[in-house]
């Protein structure tokens, strides 16, 4: 039997407390608003990572971001 689950890719930049910021997408399941996955209990935020606004590689990267260290995420 087979789990599937419909999630959406969402461009983000996220600008962490120490003033970083970090291009990449977040995955929302169809119900699912980023305001929710911001809310929820995970610790942690998998987002995988672009090298621009519109870049991303083949071999990009995924980054676990701890949600204490976001100070901003903006929708691209």
């Amino acid at each position: 039997m087979k789990n599937n689950i419909n999630l959406t890719k969402i461009k983000v930049v996220i600008e962490t407390i120490t003033g970083r910021s970090i291009w990449g997408h977040i995955f929302l399941s169809d119900r699912e608003r980023m305001q929710d996955l911001l809310n929820d209990d995970r610790k942690f935020i998998p987002i995988l990572l672009s090298f621009s606004e519109s870049y991303i590689r083949e071999d990009s990267k995924v980054l676990l971001i701890h949600k204490d260290s976001i100070a901003t995420i903006e929708e691209r």
